[in-house]
Order: C-alpha cells, then sequence, then structure tokens
C-alpha cells in the first residue's frame, strides 16, 4: 500500500500535486464553498490563492482583476476603482464573499467587490 502511494506521488506531476495541496488547504476553510460549485446570482464564501492580477480600465477608471483558484475551478474577483490593495498578490492566499454573476461567453464566474481576508 506504501509502495503504490510513493510511486503515485512519484509519477503525479507538480501541477497536479500543487493543485491536490490546494483544494486540501482550500476545503479545510471552515464555511467556504469550493469554486467549481458556486453559482451566479447566490452569495458565496470561498477560499483560494490568487493566480494572476492585472490592473484593467473599466468605464474611465482603473480596476484590479484577480484570478482565485482553489483546485477545483476559478474565479474572477474584480475590485472597481483601485490600482493596489496591499497584500493582494500573486501567490497570495485568501477567503473571499461576494455575490457572483456569469460573464464573458463561457460564462465565468465574477465577484466584484468582495470582502476579503487574506491568509
Amino acid at each position: 500500500m506504501a509502495f503504490r502511494k510513493l510511486l503515485q506521488r512519484l509519477t503525479t506531476s507538480d501541477a497536479d500535486l500543487d493543485r491536490e495541496r490546494l483544494k486540501r488547504f482550500c476545503h479545510d476553510v471552515p464555511g467556504v464553498t469550493p469554486i467549481a460549485a458556486a453559482q451566479p446570482r447566490q452569495e458565496v464564501t470561498v477560499a483560494g490563492e490568487i493566480s494572476s492580477l492585472r490592473i484593467v480600465p473599466r468605464a474611465g477608471t482603473p480596476s484590479i482583476e484577480v484570478t482565485v483558484k482553489d483546485g477545483s475551478g476559478s474565479i474572477v474577483v474584480v475590485w472597481t476603482g483601485r490600482r493596489n490593495i496591499a497584500g493582494v498578490a500573486p501567490g497570495r492566499r485568501l477567503v473571499l464573499s461576494g455575490r457572483g454573476t456569469a460573464q464573458g461567453a463561457g460564462g465565468r464566474l465574477t465577484v466584484l467587490n468582495p470582502r476579503y481576508e487574506l491568509l
């Protein structure tokens, strides 16, 4: 049994191992929903890791657009009227709460101006 587990760890890619570690971490945070289970128009609380961050002009004002992943899926978070938020950077983990909307051709879940807590 232990040999099988060792063999699986040696043959699994680093990206898959990282995804599983992140999924376990997010699952252990109390009161959160997996991103894959989050529904549009519903209040949701998710935990995850920031995978990308960019500043995007929206309606003439800057906005921070962040992609958060938890191992089960990803969600786009937008803070409007901001150029930076202290502590929000790629690789940081956070818990955020807000109401999601489906945007874009793929119906990607987006949350505007969520409440958040850096972990």
